[in-house]
């Protein structure tokens, strides 16, 4: 049995170790993995995204464990999730929709259940208080409909741009990897051809690979995600088109 954890409590701090202490007390046998504890303070969509991207790599069965939970100890609800392969318990918040867009939700409750929290419950810090000891009892066998009741959840739709034909698209930038790479919600069904623009910025062609344009110059391609992405062969594309979240993009599809 598999625990990941999604967090943005860095690695500084005593949180993430806590967490696993939680969990590991609870279940000794378990094994308890990191996803990432670098999401930007706060950025559900940033981790959501990071989570759709890694989660169907992981064996059947794994439990994810997400807190990016900016409104901590106030209305959200907690909410654990069961699909054909995995198990994940969010905030929710929207951090699970980029994953939830895509899967077939076997079961979906409302994590309520006192008898699966630590005794004392903390405002603040229920990464350690409830998500840890309910990771840990369902990886011991405790089944969801035992920690609260269900919660009727809708697939979320329009996350991504489909480019099925030729014409004109509009995205945005969705995500910002470590090397300024800008990558937008646009997700081309087959191979294409096309022009990009980007702020002032015109990129002419559709690329396969970095090494097709030349060092410092801005370069489009259809990365590892199946998104399109903008990026610059040896040099940082956010810091030179000055593009955050959310920018716009504009494609138009000349050939597929």
């Amino acid at each position: 049995m598999l625990i990941v954890l999604l967090t943005d409590f860095g690695n500084r701090d005593w949180f993430v170790s806590v967490m696993k202490g939680v969990i590991l007390k609870i279940n000794p046998n378990v094994n308890v993995i990191d996803l990432s504890h670098e999401i930007t303070p706060q950025n559900v969509k940033e981790a959501g995204f990071i989570l759709w991207n890694a989660y169907k790599f992981f064996p059947k069965g794994t439990i994810f464990v997400c807190v990016v939970d900016p409104t901590v100890g106030g209305e959200r609800k907690i909410i654990a999730v069961e699909t054909k392969e995995h198990i994940f318990i969010a905030p929710d918040n929207g951090i699970l929709d980029f994953v939830l867009s895509e899967v077939d939700i076997l079961k979906a409750v409302y994590v309520e259940n006192k008898d699966y929290f630590l005794e004392n419950v903390s405002s603040t810090f229920h990464g350690r208080d409830i998500f840890a000891p309910v990771a840990g009892y369902i990886s011991r066998g405790v089944d969801l409909s035992e920690l609260g009741g269900e919660a009727k959840l809708t697939k979320p739709e329009n996350l991504f741009v489909d480019v099925f034909n030729l014409g004109d698209y509009a995205g945005e930038v969705i995500y910002i990897d470590r090397f300024g790479n800008l990558i937008t919600n646009i997700k081309p069904k087959a191979e294409i051809d096309g022009e990009v623009k980007i702020k002032e910025y015109v990129i002419e062609k559709i690329s396969k690979t970095y090494a097709e344009v030349k060092s410092g110059q801005l370069v489009a391609l259809i990365n590892s995600s199946g998104l399109l992405e903008i990026g610059v062969r040896n040099g940082n594309a956010r810091d030179l088109t000055k593009a955050g979240y959310g920018e716009r993009i504009f494609l138009k599809v000349k050939k597929i």
